[in-house]
């Protein structure tokens, strides 16, 4: 079993890639420097190392940020990292522009990406998005993804659809929220399910709030490829 996230402090594990840095004696590259400022600003509690955590040590960080300014690992991303990204919420920040694809980080479970030389007020709103459990990306990246699994989804909905063009149907859900979750999949906004379904908007996202936490899922994105995981294997 993990160890438990302090729910009373936000944690953040702030790793260095290279470079010379004395941690021990808090003496940090210039170029981080305003990460960690903005760390403390925001009363994040920050661990910065050079060693990468196993996989029990990750889950008792809310979020683990990976310095890529001193980064050689060329297009792929190391196996160990990609572990990481699985086991635990991770942002890579001093990203190099159009070094990666933003959509394909999203997609393998990236939290968000920090571009170098970006400003105090952006990396600030984008901590502050993270804080609150969302990720940050750029929009079109993440209209991008949610296009391609909205896709992929339909897709899959009409290779394996019966005669009676049954809606989503998964354990452990009640009716009305598998309707929803077949309406989300379909890229309806919370304004069409309320319209649709004859219900406040109010309780489309209490519905939602419940969907996810039931599929551990913390967004639309996650939600619909967790449905297409569970089609898959069903």
């Amino acid at each position: 079993m993990g160890l438990l996230i302090n729910k009373d402090k936000f944690k953040a594990l702030f790793l260095l890639n290279g470079g010379a840095s004395n941690i021990a004696g808090g003496e940090f590259p210039t170029y981080i420097h305003h990460f960690t400022s903005l760390f403390n600003t925001c009363n994040i509690e920050t661990t910065v190392d050079k060693k990468l955590p196993n996989i029990v040590q990750s889950k008792s960080y809310n979020l683990i940020f990976i310095d890529l300014y001193h980064c050689n690992w060329g297009d792929e991303i190391p196996l160990a990292i990609l572990k990481i990204v699985q086991s635990a919420r991770t942002v890579f920040i001093n990203v190099q522009e159009n070094k990666y694809d933003e959509k394909k980080l999203l997609l393998l479970g990236l939290q968000g990406v920090f571009y170098l030389n970006e400003g105090l007020e952006i990396i600030l709103r984008g901590i502050t998005k993270l804080q609150k459990n969302e990720r940050w990306f750029k929009r079109e990246t993440l209209n991008s993804a949610l296009n391609e699994l909205l896709t992929k989804h339909n897709q899959s909905r009409f290779l394996n659809i019966s005669p009676k063009n049954q809606p989503i149907n998964l354990p452990k859900l009640t009716r009305r929220e598998n309707t929803i979750i077949d309406l989300v999949s379909c890229g309806a906004k919370n304004q069409e399910i309320a319209e649709k379904l004859h219900i406040s908007p109010n309780t489309v996202k209490t519905h939602l709030y419940s969907i996810f936490r039931k599929t551990s899922s913390r967004n639309r994105i996650e939600l619909i490829s967790w449905t297409q995981n569970y089609v898959a294997i069903s």
